[in-house]
């Protein structure tokens, strides 16, 4: 998928894409598991605001890269109205 360029029509299977994927506790663990060599407090805690930050970033990539193809679509939509 070409994340600088989303097809946000409506009907597009693209549309329905997440800005943000899912993380859940399981992959928590399994990225302490992999990542920390030292499990406490702390290592987790920079872990997991290191993976965070990483994947603000790239959603604000994601976002930037698509924001004039969003403000078209938001207008069609509005004026559909």
């Amino acid at each position: 998928m070409n994340w600088n360029n989303v097809d946000l029509k409506d009907g597009s299977h693209e549309r329905d894409s997440n800005l943000i994927d899912e993380f859940t506790f399981e992959s928590l663990f399994t990225m302490i598991d992999c990542n920390c060599s030292e499990i406490n407090q702390e290592t987790v805690k920079k872990e997991f605001y290191e993976f965070l930050n990483d994947k603000i970033e790239e959603t604000k990539s994601v976002f930037e890269s698509n924001l004039n193809n969003i403000v078209k679509q938001a207008k069609k939509e509005r004026a559909r109205k």
